[in-house]
């Protein structure tokens, strides 16, 4: 019971790391943890790899940059198709906050790092000029179902990727509006022994009017039932609960008179074992349901399943 304590709460602890959310006092436990343990270390790669921030965040280690600064970044909305490139305050949480630990991440041999193989669930960057999507919950999988429309990028809100981006209908009855894709896992067969599966989502998101206080959220739930069984549990909360498998929520709020751009969020869910569907939930509204309603984008979504292997390191203990 022990055991599992400690692993939730090293998980709880990367995973902070990586949304730049470390105490001080916590910095220094993941730190003493990573260099004391080596399954410590070796769950610290496999969870840096998912975020893609290895070889990134060896080129800053600042613990400032940790604690001081938003783990959202904004980025440019033209960027050439780098839609990869890791952010300074990304790469500074990955390993930054290990700044008396880096002796060990530069001499762990390259060879026990978990393998890993990342293939497209799907990529939307709505450019196709008809897309209008409908539904609040996918009724079939491998679908966008929910409250989007594309429409044609605006000189204050240039495209991330493409020339469109998806709007967010707004709606007087709920605070937010929905994009929902629900992927079968069926269709994506299991790649053997020794393995770990996740889902990793990113997306951007933009709202109009940066007076008012925006939510952007990513939501992801993993289920044992056939993707046709799944929309009343999600629709029924004490259900969904009690039913779900797993569950990751990813949220992020901008502040009145922030500068406006891109939001960039990202969230990845483990898979468990007997996982048969997984929901990919994206949220925008207004943080005050009374204010002014403002209009939500979202673009460039990319959801990816990811396989990690055992290393070498641990099939020969």
């Amino acid at each position: 019971m022990k055991d599992q304590d400690d692993n939730r709460e090293l998980d709880a602890l990367i995973q902070a790391c990586f949304d730049g959310q470390l105490s001080e006092a916590e910095a220094e436990r993941l730190s003493h943890w990573i260099e004391k343990s080596s399954e410590a270390r070796q769950r610290y790669w496999q969870l840096a790899s998912v975020h893609g921030m290895v070889e990134q965040s060896m080129q800053s280690a600042s613990l400032k940059a940790v604690i001081g600064e938003d783990p959202v970044a904004q980025v440019p909305a033209k960027w050439g198709g780098r839609w990869q490139a890791i952010t300074s305050v990304a790469a500074g949480a990955a390993i930054g906050v290990l700044t008396a630990s880096l002796v060990w991440a530069y001499t762990i041999p390259r060879v026990n790092l978990p393998r890993q193989e990342m293939k497209k669930i799907v990529f939307e960057s709505f450019e196709d000029s008809n897309l209008k999507l409908s539904g609040r919950f996918p009724i079939i999988a491998n679908q966008w179902f929910g409250g989007v429309r594309s429409v044609s990028e605006q000189d204050e809100m240039p495209a991330v990727n493409g020339t469109r981006v998806g709007q967010f209908n707004t709606s007087s009855k709920s605070k937010f509006t929905y994009a929902r894709y629900l992927i079968d896992l069926d269709e994506h067969p299991e790649a053997g022994e020794n393995y770990g599966r996740s889902v990793d989502v990113e997306a951007y998101f933009l709202t109009s009017n940066s007076a008012e206080a925006s939510v952007f959220q990513i939501r992801l739930g993993a289920f044992s039932q056939e993707p046709q069984a799944v929309r009343p549990i999600w629709n029924d909360h004490d259900l969904l609960f009690d039913t779900v498998l797993q569950h990751v929520g990813r949220n992020y709020v901008t502040e009145p008179g922030e500068q406006a751009g891109w939001h960039k969020l990202r969230a990845t869910i483990e898979i468990p074992p007997g996982t048969r569907s997984v929901v990919v939930s994206l949220g925008a509204g207004n943080m005050d349901p009374d204010a002014t309603k403002s209009d939500h984008f979202v673009d460039a979504v990319r959801v990816r399943l990811v396989d990690t292997f055992e290393s070498l390191e641990g099939k020969t203990k």
